[in-house]
């Protein structure tokens, strides 16, 4: 299991004058390692829904494992990078590996799967660079992307939340909602530092975020570098899933007009209502498809 070694910098003067923020939640309160579930939980829960639900825990123990490699990659550039920046990076890392002991407790007490076995199929991957070297550029850029690639995420972890954690009981749903709670903190912490950091540079982001959407859009695959993983799965969201999201980034950093008229604001809620609840034509659930991890 990836380790977090880095000096502490998660609690220095820079993570507060940024307006940085964590959601401190302890994992053996909610999801200890040796937690089980009933079979009489698991006899209740649709077939579909489980087999789904393994396929995608599958896919998200170890996409959440890879925060490591991209820390450790973006740590051999650390001169480069803020104060800020850095601490932000470490509590974020904290939080990510978090997740990923978290899905490896969860994937454990539903598909059964051991820890020895996620470790020696962890250790197998192979982290690429870059396919992704584009979004890696500077710390303006990686701000960016990571705002993407949170405000993603909190849409997918809410639909799993909507499509699978519900139905596991309250602990496994718990993490679902610390899961989502998580990300959009990532997300926050992410925005609040380009807007205190690189403001003169905002009048890139919409540009990069079309670079970053069609960069994401043509890798056909997942690199297991942590960024852009949603490459895995697009074929979960509607087809303006993207759109949706660089414009509640757009919002967020103040580049485009708030929306005031009640019958639009209406209009903008149901789309991002239907991120997490749209499934395609002909079925009555998403599909997941198994991978190899």
């Amino acid at each position: 299991m990836p380790t977090i070694e880095h000096p502490d910098r998660s609690r220095s003067s820079f993570v507060s004058t940024a307006k940085i923020k964590q959601n401190n939640w302890d994992l053996d309160a909610v999801l200890p390692i040796d937690y089980a579930l009933t079979p009489q939980q698991l006899e209740l829960v649709p077939p579909e829904i489980y087999t789904n639900f393994c396929n995608l825990l599958g896919r998200d123990v170890y996409s959440e494992g890879d925060s490591q490699s991209l820390y450790d990659y973006i740590i051999t550039r650390s001169a480069e990078m803020s104060p800020e920046f850095l601490a932000m990076l470490d509590l974020w890392l904290e939080d990510e590996l978090k997740h990923y002991e978290a899905l490896r407790r969860t994937y454990h007490c539903i598909a059964g799967v051991k820890f020895a076995e996620m470790n020696r199929q962890f250790a197998q991957r192979v982290h690429e660079i870059e396919p992704i070297a584009m979004v890696l550029a500077d710390e303006f850029t990686l701000l960016v992307t990571l705002m993407f690639d949170e405000i993603g995420s909190v849409y997918s972890y809410r639909r799993d939340l909507w499509e699978y954690y519900r139905h596991f009981g309250t602990a496994i749903q718990k993490i679902g909602h610390h899961l989502v709670k998580d990300e959009g903190m990532h997300f926050n912490n992410a925005a609040e530092l380009l807007l205190t950091k690189h403001q003169h540079r905002l009048g890139e982001v919409p540009e990069l975020l079309e670079r970053i959407a069609n960069l994401e859009r043509n890798l056909h695959k997942y690199h297991q570098t942590f960024f852009l993983d949603h490459a895995q799965e697009q074929h979960r969201f509607p087809q303006h899933f993207n759109s949706a999201m660089m414009q509640l980034i757009l919002e967020r950093l103040g580049l485009s007009t708030p929306v005031k008229n009640r019958a639009q604001r209406r209009s903008q809620g149901l789309k991002l209502q239907e991120l997490w609840q749209w499934v395609p034509t002909g079925y009555h659930l998403v599909p997941i498809f198994a991978e190899p991890a």
